[in-house]
């Protein structure tokens, strides 16, 4: 009987080598150039948000055009324009975009629906995958099954993971006097808000209308970035709007829970402490006031922390703001999962070009650029590189993706976005009391999703 020539460990670290010099070999044999040979000449055009992760992608595509032959043209619209410009475009089956760019809340619409090419197609055609990106292993797996996959189906990459935190002035918080004068009031040392008595105190202290500066200010316009900015406090609290696990399960209604009324009153309560104009204001406008130096605190997000921390042509208080997750409550540490992904229509004319442009967005160096000037990647070798783990509000991203919880993706997660948005809206402008208010969205959420969806508290 003939005995192994090699055993053990060795066999095996063979084994290891052999299968690193294929993977070193098939990564060599695949070049983009020679990939979108078959493609040059096609014209992609996709669609997003205006916001510097979009301008950054932007600046980077022309180097594509270069190495490939593809051109790139990019639309960048305000959050709700994009989305409905993607819509329109998607139920009239025109194919004017080959990428969008949407939130993930709009995911299970569009996967239901049949709008969208299935991803892993695409990765298993060795003509277009480039055997160097591994998602399974270079992003963040939680963010990428929440926000790009819909019923254990993969329908994109995430071009965005977002979440939201505190920001606040932390040379404000660190100056003496301020120091002094906030503890003789309160009892206890000025520091960033840990709870949201804390954050409450802040905001009441900083309030100074007479100089035209503000303790925090809400995004109390009917709008999504209402509902967006709401979510912390209820998440915080310990409510939800669902009880499930996860953004794609249907389950009872909690949103008008004694949690979620209370997270409600104490959002609303901030107002006093905010400029008068807040119901208003969305995110751009409570962005801008925290870059003119006009706001002590506020809650927001990662995403255009660039604009604010890092942009001196945009941002007077580069320097002097700090970034922390939102203040906790009896939910705990929380955060959200949240992010716009790279999804490419069934009705795109020019799919695979697109596919091989998304992958090379995907790419590590792409990453880091687009990270740099204002995104948010879904790769955690982009967060541990030096360069990342410099900038200010690093620690308090990675952090909020640690404790994110999901939201809806269902295919009426839009429909009850509009619900709560026009709930809470009544109740800021004192049309509706707290109770009343979300009683009315739970009535309306569970009967837009039907038996799967029972009302757990049921409308006083």
């Amino acid at each position: 009987m003939l005995k192994p020539l090699i055993r053990g460990s060795a066999a095996s670290g063979l084994l290891v080598l052999a299968a690193l010099m294929w993977q070193i070999t098939q990564a060599a044999a695949w070049d983009l150039q020679e990939a979108s040979k078959p493609y040059s000449g096609q014209t992609i055009r996709m669609v997003g948000e205006a916001l510097p992760p979009l301008e950054a992608l932007k600046k980077m595509a022309p180097e594509f055009e270069k190495q490939t032959g593809i051109h790139v043209e990019v639309e960048m619209y305000e959050h709700s324009e994009a989305v409905n410009k993607v819509q329109l475009d998607l139920n009239s089956h025109r194919g004017r975009y080959d990428v969008i760019i949407q939130p993930h809340r709009e995911l299970g619409k569009f996967a239901t629906n049949n709008h969208l090419v299935e991803i892993a197609k695409m990765m298993a055609d060795p003509a277009l995958r480039d055997p160097t990106f591994e998602p399974e292993k270079q992003l963040y797996q939680t963010a990428w099954h929440e926000i790009s996959w819909y019923e254990g189906k993969e329908y994109g990459f995430p071009f965005t993971v977002l979440n939201m935190f505190m920001w606040y002035r932390s040379d404000l918080l660190a100056d003496p006097k301020e120091q002094a004068g906030f503890k003789a009031k309160y009892g206890y040392d000025l520091a960033p808000a840990k709870d949201w008595k804390q954050y409450r105190d802040i905001a009441e202290w900083f309030y100074r209308p007479d100089q035209g500066f503000y303790g925090t200010a809400l995004e109390g316009k009917r709008h999504e970035a209402l509902w967006y900015e709401w979510l912390n406090f209820l998440y915080s609290f310990g409510g939800d709007v669902l009880d499930v696990k996860s953004g794609s399960a249907c389950g009872p209604v909690i949103v008008n829970s004694p949690k979620a009324v209370a997270s409600l009153e104490y959002y609303k309560s901030l107002l006093q402490f905010s400029p008068p104009d807040s119901l208003n204001y969305f995110w751009d406008d409570v962005m801008a006031l925290m870059q003119q130096a006009k706001v002590a605190e506020l809650i927001m997000w990662n995403d255009a922390t660039y604009a604010v921390s890092v942009d001196t042509t945009a941002s007077t208080v580069v320097g002097k703001v700090g970034f922390d997750l939102v203040p906790q409550g009896d939910g705990g540490k929380i955060g959200q999962v949240e992010g716009w992904t790279y999804l490419i229509p069934v009705y795109s004319k020019n799919q695979q070009a697109a596919f091989l442009f998304v992958q090379w967005m995907m790419g590590y160096d792409r990453q880091l650029e687009q990270h740099l000037n204002g995104g948010a990647s879904g790769r955690p070798d982009v967060y541990a590189s030096p360069e990342v783990q410099k900038l200010p509000y690093a620690k308090a991203s990675m952090e909020a993706n640690e404790h994110a919880v999901p939201k809806a993706t269902l295919p009426q997660s839009a429909e009850m976005t509009d619900i709560l948005v026009r709930e809470l809206s009544s109740y800021l402008a004192g049309e509706k009391e707290a109770q009343a208010a979300l009683d009315t969205a739970a009535t309306d959420i569970s009967t837009l999703l039907g038996s799967c969806a029972p009302m757990t508290y049921p409308a006083r």
